[in-house]
């Protein structure tokens, strides 16, 4: 499975944004020590561990491969190989 870094951001922000909603809604809605409150945390865990899996799975540079984790949401150059994530195009000196 290959997914370009833009998708793969995406969805690491949709899952993680699920699984808070989901997180919040349970302590909110559900009364504790029921089942249904166990299944709403089990959800939230697994939908934070899909996150984590598509972070250090497919959060990839595509020009050099490398991993880009910190400040993944805003990065537009590789902090890598200094190129620019949707052109590859190098960039010189410092980003304003």
């Amino acid at each position: 499975m290959n997914l370009n870094f833009k998708t793969a951001r995406r969805l690491v922000m949709v899952f993680m944004i699920a699984s808070l909603i989901c997180a919040l809604g349970g302590m909110i809605f559900i009364r504790p020590g029921t089942q249904a409150s166990v299944y709403v945390v089990l959800l939230a865990l697994i939908l934070m561990l899909l996150a984590l899996l598509f972070l250090f799975a497919f959060c990839r540079c595509p020009w050099c491969g490398k991993r880009i984790t910190s400040g993944m949401m805003k990065v537009e150059v590789c902090p890598h190989c200094k190129r620019d994530i949707d052109t590859g195009i190098k960039r010189k000196g410092k980003k304003k």
